[in-house]
């Protein structure tokens, strides 16, 4: 008998950031955004939506990686690929700091 091989775990990378998501005023587009930050192995931390004077609305997500792929440049391209999505980004990047000798 052939013993089956384990899924593969999957390490936390400690990728954090926030991402800032504009969404048509559409059933569902909130719940894919999310559902899709999930899917792609990031948990949400902090999530405020707000409701922008043209009718869209800004989604603004603090994620940290639970294992998916360590760019979030990347997480944002598949955000855009949705349903009445119009744009993400990811926002309050630090610049790295200089180290002094």
């Amino acid at each position: 008998m052939t013993e089956l091989q384990r899924d593969k775990t999957f390490e936390p990378s400690g990728v954090s950031g926030k991402l800032k998501v504009v969404l048509h005023d559409v059933s569902g587009t909130l719940i894919r955004a999310l559902g899709t930050i999930e899917r792609r192995g990031y948990d949400y931390r902090d999530v405020h939506c707000t409701q922008r004077v043209d009718g869209d609305f800004d989604l603004l997500v603090h994620v940290e990686d639970t294992g998916g792929p360590s760019d979030l440049d990347i997480l944002c391209k598949q955000l855009e690929r949705l349903y009445n999505v119009v744009s993400a980004e990811r926002v309050g990047r630090r610049k790295h700091a200089e180290h002094w000798q």
